[in-house]
């Protein structure tokens, strides 16, 4: 029988297919190139799932430690609002120093409003409380005019009491105010509190305007909270607070509406709004008429601060304007806490006032 005899020990080895492995290699080649391609051009998506321990991305690490500041304010001269300024018309200094970079101004007349309006109901405002929500109804219908803008109405006393979440129904919204009722303390801080929360957990695209408007007589009784938190609070959150008294003046001394009054005027100022202070219940439509006028009044100046770090510190905002070489009014928030970013309730103060983000420079 004749033996079969390997190819290898015949000195014959048939000669391997090339293209074949020549194809497969390519393919390996091309698949590694395009892999690292999409990874390298789909940074967004890395960011996206954020790492566990976002030490470890560089991205992450980047986005963290721009700091940016966004102030509104308004600026006046006699009383009038002046509407026509420029950027080279502004002064800002941040920590008595100049900004490393002015990243945007321009006006905000269209800019979309979330307005709180908060009324105080307790038993010392029994007298003259249909005035007031009368003018409060008139406030919303005025101060809501663009459809992209909405607000809430909640009452309280000992406690809060949402009485319509955010719409931009006028009706409703009047509505909300009508059912509220007399009774109780006044546990303001608190309800500035809720009032904060409650503006910067409303979902949001695009830049709004946070906006809390106080109808009280500012004689704070109850509650846990004091007025360096309500102020707190509210600057963390990037809110404007405005403020009605509802002591009218009588002339007579009074401590306790003094004290009152004050509160109100610390939480205003602190936060770049306004204190009004009507001389009858038949005011108070006025007052709300010139709170409206201001929030279609105001500018957005967007900076870089010099020297940033989240040490903690309190950072105090200065702007100044001129307008044909004459100084005018500025009124804009006094600062904020240069704090770290936190997974709390409220962005940082670096981010202080990231709660607005990062507007467009403008021409």
């Amino acid at each position: 029988m004749k033996r079969h005899t390997p190819a290898y020990e015949a000195g014959y080895v048939k000669a391997p297919n090339w293209n074949f492995w020549l194809l497969v290699a390519l393919a390996a080649v091309s698949l590694l190139i395009s892999t690292r391609a999409y990874a390298q051009g789909c940074a967004q998506c890395v960011f996206n799932a954020a790492p566990e321990n976002p030490g470890m991305s560089s991205e992450w690490s980047i986005k963290k430690q721009v700091n940016e500041v966004n102030v509104l304010f308004v600026a006046s001269q006699g009383g009038r609002f002046i509407e026509d300024l420029s950027r080279s018309d502004i002064t800002v200094r941040d920590d008595n120093k100049a900004p490393a970079a002015i990243l945007g101004f321009r006006t905000e007349k269209e800019l979309p409003l979330r307005v709180a309006l908060l009324i105080d109901t307790s038993d010392s405002l029994t007298s003259r409380f249909h005035f007031e929500q009368a003018a409060a109804s008139a406030f919303l219908r005025q101060s809501l005019s663009q459809t992209s803008d909405e607000g809430f109405v909640m009452g309280f006393s000992d406690y809060q009491n949402l009485m319509q979440d955010f719409t931009h129904d006028p009706d409703l919204l009047a509505q909300g105010g009508e059912r509220l009722k007399i009774g109780g303390g006044t546990a303001l801080y608190d309800a500035v509190h809720a009032s904060c929360h409650r503006l910067l957990r409303h979902s949001e695209k695009d830049l709004v305007a946070r906006v809390l408007v106080i109808l009280s007589d500012g004689q704070s009784n109850a509650g846990t909270l004091h007025l360096e938190d309500a102020i707190d609070v509210a600057q963390r959150a990037g809110v404007t607070v405005y403020t009605i008294s509802t002591v009218t003046t009588s002339g007579v001394d009074d401590p306790a509406a003094e004290e009152g009054n004050g509160n109100l005027r610390k939480l205003a100022e602190q936060t770049g709004g306004r204190m009004l202070v009507p001389r009858s219940p038949k005011q108070i439509g006025k007052a709300f008429e010139k709170i409206s006028e201001e929030l279609r009044s105001r500018y957005a100046i967007s900076y870089r601060p010099a020297d940033f770090s989240t040490d903690g510190r309190y950072r105090k905002i200065t702007i100044e304007a001129r307008k044909a070489g004459k100084g005018l009014q500025v009124r804009a928030r006094k600062g904020y806490y240069a704090q770290p970013a936190s997974s709390g309730d409220f962005d940082s103060a670096g981010s202080a006032s990231n709660v607005l983000s990062a507007l467009a420079p403008t021409n």
